[in-house]
């Protein structure tokens, strides 16, 4: 345990306190059928506001702050944040949230740790669910603005060297090396290092692995520079984040655009560059046109 992930002994402790606020992150049915005592279950939208167009950006902020309101988490309270093991990729995406806007840092008093292992991990060390919805008590939140996300213009600068700042590309290998295409081109963002998200966590459990042994992942990785993570559209990007200020990184933000707008727009450089093979899909489309009429 740290001041980032937090142990069953520690959530247990803080049931029930106040100004301390659990949130659930998994999917409503999931949260209906037993959660931790006293939590608050996540409004989807917000775990999929990765995969939303990124130009409504500004326009979400007022959005998040009236909802994270409306589920009792004020500027000064304190979250605890947990979810599905297996949806590694979705868990740390509030987690990023609260702390874009402000928690764990000086301009305000309220905090965000992270639960890892969910509701499993709860029932297995003694924990028991409850599946009542708490009333949340009314509270205020108001973004303070903390400088968590990386912009095109901060990217540009870091490829040119005009910046210090680290990016590090959470995909896959193959989505980095160009051969696994998901946007209009394939590669990656030059001076970007790859270091898959996937090896943040033991594959079996989904349980991030001792901070120690990630230490070692990260360990050509100055502490003392900005990192930038980035992915296809932010949520495991948002993971690696979260491990990355567990590990005691202090300068940390997440290129929310990711690949799926930075290798569309044919201005921007790439390295390993590939193409997307329009030629399969319409290969795909003939064969479906030839099932339908074999149907009618």
């Amino acid at each position: 345990m740290n001041d980032v992930i937090v142990d069953t002994k520690f959530v247990m402790n803080k049931i029930g306190k106040p100004g301390w606020v659990f949130v659930d992150v998994r999917f409503a049915e999931d949260f209906r059928k037993g959660h931790i005592p006293g939590a608050v279950g996540l409004p989807a939208w917000i775990s999929k506001l990765f995969a939303e167009d990124t130009k409504r950006q500004a326009t979400v902020i007022p959005r998040i702050e009236q909802t994270l309101g409306e589920m009792g988490i004020g500027n000064d309270s304190h979250v605890i944040v947990y979810g599905a093991p297996a949806n590694v990729h979705w868990n740390a995406v509030l987690f990023w949230i609260l702390e874009a806007g402000g928690c764990n840092s000086a301009r305000r008093k309220g905090t965000v740790r992270y639960y890892d292992g969910g509701v499993e991990r709860w029932r297995a060390e003694g924990g028991t669910l409850d599946q009542r919805s708490p009333l949340a008590k009314p509270a205020k939140f108001k973004a303070a603005g903390a400088k968590r996300g990386a912009k095109i213009d901060e990217v540009l600068r870091t490829i040119a060297g005009r910046s210090r700042a680290i990016i590090i590309d959470t995909r896959t290998p193959d989505e980095y090396g160009g051969t696994d295409v998901r946007s209009l081109r394939g590669g990656h963002i030059p001076r970007a290092v790859n270091i898959d998200f996937m090896k943040n966590f033991d594959p079996a459990t989904f349980r991030m692995h001792p901070l120690d042994q990630l230490g070692d992942l990260y360990k050509t990785v100055p502490q003392a520079r900005r990192v930038i993570t980035y992915c296809q559209t932010g949520q495991r990007a948002a993971y690696t984040y979260l491990v990355l200020r567990a590990l005691g990184y202090e300068d940390v933000a997440i290129y929310h655009d990711g690949w799926r707008v930075y290798g569309s727009d044919l201005k921007l450089p790439v390295e390993n560059e590939t193409w997307y093979d329009f030629t399969k899909i319409a290969v795909m489309m003939n064969t479906v046109n030839k099932m339908q009429e074999k149907m009618k």
